[in-house]
């Protein structure tokens, strides 16, 4: 298993998600508790979306692997 999913992969998941809920919302009864509850997912879908095309910043995990590797090259090198 990956150390963490890729952000092109979750946005690619999310539109998809979002996709097929807006499709289900649109075939439902505006007013129900499905579409008052679709409409809240599709919405909170969305700011996920955004949040992570917002985003630029790197895995904590990436981060501690780059030092890992960092530390082994510089032990390396001193002996």
């Amino acid at each position: 298993m990956a150390w963490s999913i890729s952000r092109d992969a979750r946005l690619a998941e999310l539109r998809q998600l979002h996709h097929a809920r807006s499709a289900t919302l649109a075939n439902s009864v505006p007013g129900t508790f499905a579409h008052d509850g679709l409409t809240k997912e599709c919405d909170a879908i969305y700011a996920e979306i955004k949040r992570l095309e917002a985003s630029r910043g790197i895995s904590p995990k990436a981060v501690l692997l780059a030092l890992a590797v960092l530390a082994l090259l510089v032990y390396s090198l001193a002996h």
